[in-house]
């Protein structure tokens, strides 16, 4: 399965996605709108808002957005949450194909833009902001650990899970347009959650390339996952996370 099919597999599991994905730490959003300067008269573009698991905070301190995203069932979910905030609006498009009729001040992506076409993302998040416009592109990074759990369920993913795309998305940072912008701000927010067996099998049921695995092999996955939660881990997994910032004005 190609990386341009893959980004399409959220879609058919939105409800579950908005259920049971992370949102963004709150120390995280304020300092984005503290390197940003944004101001109440600002505008934000986002990029691959899913469900609105970050727009919702942007949302909430009334920024005017414009909220793109290809899955419908992901913007309708999001619509719903976010019908109390006229200030934000959705359109149901591929950010390579979508026209602005103005500029923006923030162009914002959490967990998305490693999936726009890498020959273009960077051009037209430039294109899209004001002079002196910022880009924070933001997300959610499993912390690998060198035991425990998460290294015990290797053999499972060894025996069940199968390489499906050669040609994943990277977060390499010679792209095409990235001189727009100055040198990256980097920032890193440690925090974790805690999971029961359920729990853990719904938010593994949101990763692309576990939707896209054969039936058989998911299920058995998922079987050996959930055994090993309950008998060796008590009925619940702790995952730890890093939420990674990635924040550019331009130049």
């Amino acid at each position: 399965m190609s990386s341009t099919e893959l980004k399409t597999t959220f879609n058919t599991a939105a409800v579950l996605y908005e259920d049971i994905r992370p949102g963004y730490p709150e120390e995280l959003i304020q300092e984005i709108v503290e390197l940003s300067g944004i101001n109440d008269h600002s505008r934000i573009l986002e990029v691959g808002c899913g469900t609105g698991k970050a727009t919702q905070s942007f949302a909430e301190r009334e920024y005017e957005m414009i909220c793109l995203d290809i899955g419908a069932d992901l913007i309708a979910v999001a619509r719903k949450k976010l019908s109390g905030f006229p200030n934000v609006s959705f359109v149901e498009q591929a950010f390579e194909e979508w026209e602005s009729d103005g500029k923006f001040d923030l162009v914002i992506s959490a967990t998305a833009f490693h999936w726009v076409d890498p020959k273009v993302r960077y051009l037209r998040a430039s294109e899209a902001l004001e002079s002196g416009g910022s880009l924070a592109v933001f997300s959610n990074q499993h912390v690998r650990k060198d035991k425990g759990f998460f290294v015990e369920t290797q053999s499972l993913y060894d025996r069940y899970y199968l390489p499906l795309i050669a040609d994943r998305p990277t977060h390499a940072t010679s792209f095409p347009g990235v001189e727009a912008f100055e040198d990256p701000i980097k920032r890193v927010y440690p925090w974790t959650q805690t999971y029961s067996s359920e729990q853990y099998i719904k938010l593994l049921s949101t990763y692309s390339d576990h939707i896209a695995l054969p039936d058989e092999n998911r299920n058995l996955l998922f079987e050996g996952i959930v055994n090993l939660i309950e008998t060796r881990y008590n009925g619940q997994v702790t995952k730890h996370y890093e939420a990674v910032l990635d924040f550019r004005e331009t130049e």
